[in-house]
């Protein structure tokens, strides 16, 4: 594949007194994203203020006309992005994109597969990736790399915003079937974010924004004029677009992707694009998400991808692979979907030491020789190890009393650290029925700072539509599943504290 030709749209520009205005709400928006925040109400406000600039922004970008899509829904762009991927190499016998409700697309077997069958191959040069030809590497020596997260991912998405607007792009047929718009975190409004509020997604959803946020401001700040790849094709939704499409659809391969005839200099050697890269591979992306293990791998021999099945799979069924072992809030805020049966139960929660109380010192040096933190994020999950070795110890550091932690900073290592052990040995047993209470009571006050009960939540998404309730719409409907599925789990994590308060289990 080579590299993008200049870029050309419409030509549309806008009036020098809102060109001025953009670039002031460009420089206040990257001012607001370096602002430091102590809380999450904090943070929250900053999200705000931010959202409300990024709209400015948003209204007067909207006069350059710039589109994702080619004016076709995705269904109708599917038979000529599948004769383009037979084309290209790929190999998909017995398999075709389908959709299916819930879903949107997937993939769906046209025969019977067996388990461990290779369903679908994709060859190197059908994936899409950032290579030294394709001129994204040059541009991004103008923007301050200290300045932003993820430099590959930023990359990958430029490349996606450059090939849609080059008219004779080779990836046209891939990027027309893209969807146009997504559920991730940056197109939720202000009264959706706020639906995570007492979740352990709401922080990671609102970091998230802010840095999208700081990276378009930066590109439009450093870049955007000084290359005309992207002169007239940068803009914040677009942006939106391109990051979505590599946070939800992005695999990394174990390979150097470059062709053999390429030289690579030293820069380039101990870059980002030497490792395992962020990429896109068309037609392996369509598939969805269930629990199992990852069964899809790069073919070193043959130059390909290769995905097999991780189970049998029916004529008529959709086949599934598995995204890896990531937690519902992973799914929510880098995917834009909830999988209420993940087999990953794992559920934050915020703790920290008080540090105006007497015994904060003592406390804070034997948390140090646990190693664990005195304040930050503690997980639970369903299961018989449902809390974590570091909450455990933390909760009985942070119940105990001068004389205990007197005795238990005098211990040899090896017997301090048994407090991260469930079965710690020579725990007051007054202490022990302290911890489980105050887990307990933790727990049940994380379930009520959402404002919401388990059962309101799940009324209000059965009863959606019903007896003249309005229908909550696609993003709320996630959100609100989502809250469901975590409560669920601290449902139960409370019920086990309770039961080891007693005594019991």
């Amino acid at each position: 594949m080579t590299g993008p030709a200049m870029a050309t749209t419409g030509g549309k520009k806008l009036s020098m007194s809102k060109q001025n205005e953009l670039n002031s709400l460009v420089d206040s928006l990257i001012k607001h994203s370096f602002l430091k925040t102590a809380n999450l109400n904090e943070q929250f406000k900053q999200y705000q203020d931010m959202y409300a600039v990024l709209e400015r922004i948003r209204k007067l970008e909207s006069e350059f006309k710039l589109k994702t899509n080619n004016g076709k829904p995705r269904q109708a762009n599917i038979e000529a992005f599948c004769r383009w991927a037979k084309e290209q190499g790929c190999e998909f016998d017995g398999v075709k994109i389908s959709e299916f409700s819930g879903y949107e697309l997937g993939l769906e077997a046209t025969k019977d597969f067996k388990e461990g069958e290779v369903f679908v191959t994709v060859p190197k040069k059908l994936i899409f990736s950032v290579t030294a030809d394709s001129k994204i590497p040059d541009i991004m020596k103008d923007i301050p790399v200290m300045m932003v997260q993820n430099l590959s991912n930023l990359m990958l998405a430029l490349l996606l915003i450059v090939e849609r607007f080059q008219p004779s792009s080779v990836w046209k047929p891939y990027l027309d079937v893209l969807p146009d718009r997504y559920s991730t975190v940056m197109y939720f409004s202000p009264a959706e974010m706020a639906e995570l509020k007492g979740t352990s997604a709401f922080g990671a959803a609102l970091s998230h924004c802010k840095n999208i946020a700081r990276q378009y401001g930066f590109i439009k700040k450093f870049i955007q004029g000084k290359t005309a790849l992207l002169k007239d094709n940068f803009t914040y939704d677009l942006y939106c677009w391109a990051a979505s499409t590599v946070m939800t659809r992005q695999n990394r391969i174990p390979v150097n992707l470059r062709d053999e005839s390429e030289e690579t200099s030293a820069e380039e050697a101990s870059s980002e694009l030497a490792g395992p890269s962020p990429v896109l591979i068309p037609l392996w992306d369509m598939a969805n998400h269930i629990n199992g293990q990852i069964t899809t791998g790069y073919n070193e021999e043959l130059q390909r991808v290769e995905s097999q099945t991780l189970k049998a799979f029916a004529k008529g069924e959709q086949i599934f692979i598995h995204y890896g072992n990531r937690t519902n809030a992973d799914f929510l805020v880098h995917n834009g979907f909830v999988f209420p049966d993940n087999s990953n139960t794992e559920v934050t929660i915020q703790l920290a030491l008080n540090s105006g109380e007497d015994l904060f010192d003592q406390r804070k040096e034997l948390l140090e020789k646990l190693n664990v933190p005195i304040a930050g994020e503690f997980t639970v999950n369903r299961g018989p190890d449902c809390i974590s070795k570091e909450l455990l110890g933390f909760a009985r550091v942070f119940n105990m009393t001068k004389d205990q932690l007197t005795h238990w900073i005098s211990q040899e290592p090896e017997l301090t650290k048994t407090l991260l052990s469930p079965e710690c040995g020579g725990l007051d047993e007054s202490l022990r029925e302290k911890v489980w209470k105050f887990l307990s009571i933790r727990l049940q006050l994380t379930m009520r700072m959402s404002g919401s009960t388990l059962e309101q939540d799940e009324a209000l998404l059965a009863n959606q539509g019903q007896k003249g309730t309005p229908k909550l719409g696609h993003i709320k409907s996630m959100l609100v599943q989502y809250r469901i599925v975590e409560k669920r789990i601290l449902t139960d994590v409370v019920e086990y504290c309770k039961q080891k308060e007693l005594g019991k289990n």
